[in-house]
């Protein structure tokens, strides 16, 4: 486990903030795909030498903030209709019961002694860290919160650099189950200009437009219905900081529209560093 203490520049700009679309359950089994290439190859390589990480998952919503603080992080399956070996695999990756603890009191969270890990974040990091070899924890999304709301949140975590703590925060570029072509035929067009409206927003580091995206970006309906699986997006930009220097981890399409958009948020000089 890495002493935060002694952080090289590498460790240090491992410590960035990111964002990634985790996609569907299937991506475990779907061994020939992009997204599932970056997980194994690229996450693993971007979540090395950290103390331990805290996930944002969209699938995880409270009325107020909340941080797993469990010894032992439980594999929660909660997706319904999928083959059954993927219910049989689980994650056994140690909590930071005490780090959880501290970080809680930072930001004035509340905590849950009994939450596991749901498969917006077990899932990729069964990929990138089948060893389970850092620990791992949960902070809640906000239920009733928007993008601003969300933005916010993630600014109270931008000490966690200062901890070692890693914030991935796992979500979709877009999520509209309900289009989704099972049959993998041509990417949608709606998909495509709305994820490139978020790209080119995010590398303008435009913050306003992309808290106005309801209203401003195209497609914006289609692309999230509900919009609970964008909102960690806005937790991972909240947690960069002001000047940051985004950068495009990854950017392919699954099942038609499923945007698998990543981004990382460096601070200024450290994108040129790691390239």
């Amino acid at each position: 486990m890495t002493d935060p203490s002694a952080n090289t520049d590498s460790t240090a700009q491992s410590l960035a903030p990111m964002f990634i679309s985790h996609g569907s359950p299937m991506l475990v089994a779907r061994q020939s795909t992009p997204a599932f290439h970056f997980f194994v190859d690229e996450l693993s390589k971007l979540t090395d030498g950290v103390r331990a990480i805290v996930m944002i998952s969209a699938h995880w919503q409270t009325e107020r903030p909340t941080i797993s603080t469990a010894q032992r992080q439980e594999t929660i399956h909660d997706f319904y209709g999928f083959p059954q070996p993927l219910y049989q695999l689980h994650y056994d990756v140690a909590g930071a019961p005490e780090l959880a603890e501290q970080i809680a009191a930072q930001i004035g969270s509340e905590t849950d002694a009994k939450r596991g890990l749901d498969h917006g974040a077990w899932m990729p990091m069964i990929l990138a860290r089948p060893n389970a070899d850092i620990p791992v924890f949960q902070l809640s999304m906000l239920g009733h919160g928007g993008p601003r709301e969300h933005f916010e949140l993630g600014k109270k975590l931008r000490g966690l650099r200062d901890l070692g703590v890693l914030v991935v925060a796992s979500g979709a570029m877009t999520h509209n189950l309900r289009a989704l072509d099972r049959n993998e035929g041509a990417i949608d067009p709606w998909a495509k200009e709305f994820t490139n409206w978020m790209v080119e927003k995010i590398k303008a580091r435009d913050i306003n437009a992309l808290l106005d995206y309801r209203s401003l970006a195209p497609h914006a309906a289609m692309a999230h219905p509900d919009d609970d699986h964008l909102m960690p997006f806005y937790v991972a930009l909240g947690a960069a900081s002001d000047d940051f220097e985004p950068d495009l981890l990854h950017d392919s399409y699954e099942f038609g529209n499923l945007a698998m958009t990543a981004f990382r948020f460096y601070d200024q000089g450290e994108l040129k560093t790691a390239a």
